[in-house]
């Protein structure tokens, strides 16, 4: 049987379920200029658009400082669309729409939208206000361990034996060996973030599924090389902090047995493939020496998972975090695009709460920081971080400098809201010297090259055996030439000189943070505050020598007086600041939501809208006591939840996966639609919900009672 055959064709799409309920209209934000309008029509409004006497058509209102709308634009409209996109000249406004139309009398109103806050586009004008955050913690109890509801103290620093690290401006304390070198006094402090994330793909009923090889490939080149060198930072005694989230799908996946029991065959075939490369190569000068540091470089991983860590990486960092080394954040149940979502407020509330349930129950504490999902945030979201007990989050630098209030400090302090909630804004200096395509680090000439695989450059009969068994070419993960120009010839890869290029890069990055602090310093009244943040997938897996980089600059940065410390650290130091509100936003392209809003990805919205709702009303319903009845309720929460993952409309707007992103999206609502209309019956088919349950398995505690409306 040829290798195409095992796999067999992909089942037709299941239908988008369709709308249910009254007619409405939904309006939703693009970016401040553009607004997206979406309609759903019942039979009462088609009847009335059958005799209307004149055309359709739309206003759009804006609110005024009494609460009351007056109209300010009208639009020429089509009710047979399936949205509308509005150009909007009305910024800083409290906007709604309104369908209907034209009569002998006037206007005739059909449907009026949700009211919409559109947000600044530069700094508000409202007075400059400090203010303490309600839940002061002691400054410089940066060893607290949060183990419940209460927050308690999590034991003394004898029994623990936590690794103490520099407060914020501060010296470096006793550490877990009895005795950690005394830092230089800080003249700023430096957070870094690393948000890990992943989206749920895990495919039982298969051998071989190639989306499951986006986790291998991040475990074998992010997740446990980041591992290594904070075991290395650690055993070096090394005084540094820094934060990263761990998302509940990652968590999952990481100590899934089925996947990881794939992942452990996956590697074990790559060192075997390794192996054969050595040999293959032996005669060859230049390629000869990267095969041999493959092999022994994927051999060390494979000893690290199996061996150090026990196949259990979730445990690891969780250790670290107990060490004192982590920060380890929460994010969003599913990742889901929260501003997007916000029309039905009950959407969000559980993607906050399960997203920070779950963390607790994978990691023994409470996080006291979320990552929001694609930094997206809107105004009013900070109300439902602070209800889950979340002190603090990331925005991108607009939504700090269009703050209702000028920043004081500008990037370089969080902003506490009246909530409670303090807002980091990222540092565009530190972006840029990553992520910057023109001056970044990961460009560099000498550093591997990420497309050129032998996947793709030897004789497919070569490399079939580690591909997809349809015989697509793919990544295997040995590549042998360095970036060398913006030309299509690649050079052989030379580690040693990629290393000493690393070096050199954390050194020129510690530096300019150390001129960027004295250059900030003069004109505030602390220590400036740095926050560098990043995909931690960005290290290691696009940029392979990043790993050792960003040990690098951790290792550098006491000797040029930059603290390393956390977003939770920086507040026990400095818990006053000034009380303002972050301006709506995310930190993808052009700053606002059109990555995740437009004409690739729009269909997703109103049936993600409607699940919402219906999620809300049949978790609002008595139970009864029905168990079976429960687990179906549960099992269509975590369908709704997969659904909203905001990683599909960003693949649909990349135009990657489009296929397998489509696919996810259409299989999630249809499992969805399907168990709630077994809900509304009273009937529930167990053998069906049985199989649902063995293969979206995340999320073991959900709590359907989150979904009840207020």
């Amino acid at each position: 049987m040829p290798l195409s055959e095992k796999i067999p064709p992909a089942d037709p799409l299941p239908p988008l379920p369709a709308p249910g309920g009254p007619a409405r209209a939904t309006l939703l934000l693009v970016r401040p200029r553009l607004l997206f309008l979406y309609w759903v029509r019942d039979a009462e409004l088609d009847a009335a658009l059958v005799g209307a006497p004149g055309p359709a058509g739309l206003r759009l209102d804006r609110a005024r400082p009494d609460g009351t709308f007056e109209e300010v634009e009208q639009v020429g409209f089509d009710f047979r669309a399936a949205g509308w996109y509005l150009p909007n000249r009305h910024v800083d406004a409290m906007l709604r729409a309104r369908l209907g139309v034209a009569t002998i009398d006037g206007f005739r109103t059909l449907l009026t939208s949700n009211s919409l806050r559109v947000p600044r586009e530069r700094a508000g004008e409202g007075p400059v206000r400090e203010g303490l955050r309600p839940r002061d913690h002691a400054a410089g109890q940066v060893e607290i361990a949060r183990t419940g509801p209460d927050l308690p103290y999590a034991g003394s620093p004898a029994g623990r034996d936590l690794w103490r690290v520099p407060p914020p401006g501060g010296v470096a304390r006793e550490g877990r060996h009895g005795g950690a070198p005394e830092a230089p006094r800080a003249a700023g402090d430096l957070a870094v973030v690393l948000h890990a994330h992943l989206p749920f793909v895990r495919h039982p009923e298969r051998d071989f599924f190639l989306e499951e090889q986006w986790l291998f490939e991040a475990i074998t080149e992010t997740y446990l090389p980041l591992l290594d060198g904070f075991d290395h930072l650690l055993a070096d005694r090394i005084p540094t902090r820094l934060t990263m989230s761990l998302t509940a799908t990652l968590m999952a996946m990481l100590r899934d047995p089925v996947l990881m029991g794939k992942y452990e065959r996956w590697l074990g075939r790559i060192c075997d493939l390794a192996g054969r490369e050595v040999a293959r190569t032996r005669r060859d000068p230049d390629f000869g020496p990267v095969a041999g540091f493959y092999r022994d470089r994927l051999e060390r991983l494979l000893f690290l998972f199996v061996r150090k860590y026990r196949r259990d990486l979730v445990g690891r960092f969780a250790l670290l975090q107990e060490e004192g080394l982590l920060e380890i954040i929460a994010c969003a149940a599913t990742h889901g695009f929260l501003p997007h979502l916000a029309s039905a407020p009950e959407s969000v509330r559980a993607q906050i709460a399960i997203g920070v349930a779950e963390h607790r129950r994978q990691l023994g504490r409470a996080p006291r920081g979320i990552w929001l999902p694609e930094c997206a945030y809107y105004e009013g979201l900070d109300s439902l971080l602070a209800r889950s007990g979340l002190e603090y989050c990331f925005v991108d630098a607009h939504a700090v400098r269009n703050a209702s209030s000028p920043p004081r400090h500008g990037l370089h302090a969080p902003l506490h809201t009246p909530a409670g909630v303090a807002f980091f804004g990222r540092d565009e200096e530190c972006s840029a010297q990553v992520w910057s395509a023109e001056q970044g680090y990961p460009g560099d000439p000498s550093y591997r090259d990420f497309y050129r695989d032998i996947g793709f450059d030897l004789e497919h009969a070569d490399v079939a055996p580690w591909l997809d068994p349809s015989g697509a070419r793919g990544m295997t993960g040995l590549k042998y030439h360095r970036i060398t120009g913006r030309s299509d010839h690649k050079e052989p890869y030379r580690r040693d000189a990629a290393l000493r290029t690393v070096a050199r890069h954390a050194a020129d990055f510690v530096a300019k943070r150390r001129l960027q602090i004295e250059r900030l310093a003069p004109g505030m009244d602390r220590p400036p505050l740095l926050l560098a943040m990043y995909d931690a997938e960005l290290f290691g897996h696009w940029w392979f020598e990043g790993p050792e980089w960003l040990e690098g600059v951790l290792r550098r940065l006491p000797e040029q007086g930059v603290c390393a410390v956390s977003p939770g650290q920086y507040l026990d130091g400095h818990p006053a600041g000034q009380t303002s509100e972050p301006s709506s936003s995310s930190w993808g392209a052009g700053g606002y939501y059109e990555v995740w809003l437009n004409g690739t990805n729009d269909w997703i919205v109103p049936p993600l809208h409607d699940a919402g709702r219906r999620m809300t009303a049949l978790a609002s319903r008595d139970p009864g006591g029905d168990p079976l009845g429960d687990r179906a309720l549960r099992q269509a929460g975590r369908e709704l939840l997969l659904a909203q993952a905001s990683d599909w409309p960003f693949i649909l707007h990349n135009r990657t996966t489009v296929q397998y992103a489509t696919r996810r999206v259409h299989e999630h609502l249809d499992r969805f639609d399907r168990l709630a209309r077994q809900i509304e019956a009273g009937s529930i088919d167990e053998a069906a919900l049985s199989r649902l349950e063995a293969i979206d398995n995340l999320l073991p505690e959900i709590d359907p009672g989150i979904w009840r409306s207020a």
